[in-house]
This record gives C-alpha cells, structure tokens and sequence, in this order.
C-alpha cells in the first residue's frame, strides 16, 4: 500500500484551522499536555512548522535547526490505526530530503516505549538516526 500524503501551504492554514485544532486537541489529550495551540498555528503560517495532511489525520514536521541537523515530529494525527507503521518511512524520507540526520518525538505516553522501542530515548524524547 502507498502512503498518501498532501503537504498544506501555509497560506491554507487558516481556512483548516478548525479541522487541525480539533485533532491537535485529541493529541493534547492523548499524548502532549504542553502542546500549545497559539504556538503550533504561528509556527505553521511562518512557515517554520510544516503540515501535511493524510487520509486517516495529519502530522506536523518541523526543522530542527542544530549541530545535528533533525525533524521533529510535532504532532502527529490519526483516526485510524497502523498510521505509524504506514507513514515513519514518508515521515524519514521528507527528513532526509531536508539533509536532516535524525528524526525526534516526544511524549509521555508509555505506549510510545513499545512503538519506538528501537529508538534511542531519553526521558519523553526519542531520537531516530537517519542512515
């Protein structure tokens, strides 16, 4: 199955708003208690934060900047199950076409742990070494 996956402009980030403050709620929730709505929807309209959108949600991938050049998964949403397994690989190649070595998550959900049990963790942050 080929994962499909539509990358939002940020100029469209108003008129979607709604639809992603309600998912971005569901991840809150779930798995990011210190997600901030404000922050997420002023770094999406800089273009600092990139959305892109797929059947079952969407994700949030933003450039991490620093001596090791990364991608944060910044939030991450599904209606479905299996979206991990489905999109880390479009998820990794869209990190590495930016020259991004490693990708980064973090949550405190201990479901997480089994998921990216061959991540590197440290505390609520995993780290990916992209090859």
């Amino acid at each position: 199955m080929v994962a499909t996956v539509k990358p939002i402009p940020a100029a469209s980030i108003p008129a979607m708003w709604p639809l992603l403050r309600e998912g971005l709620a569901s991840v809150r929730d779930k798995a990011a208690p210190d997600l901030h709505f404000d922050l997420v929807h002023d770094r999406l309209i800089a273009s600092q934060a990139f959305l892109f959108l797929i059947p079952e949600g969407f994700f949030i991938l933003m450039p991490l900047h620093r001596e090791t050049p990364a991608v944060l998964i910044w939030a991450a949403y599904s209606k479905g199950r299996g979206a991990i397994r489905l999109y880390l690989p479009v998820i990794e190649s869209l990190a590495r076409d930016i020259g991004a070595e490693q990708l980064e998550f973090e949550s405190d959900r201990p479901g997480y742990r089994r998921v990216f049990r061959d991540w590197q963790r440290t505390g609520q942050r995993y780290i990916r070494r992209l090859t």
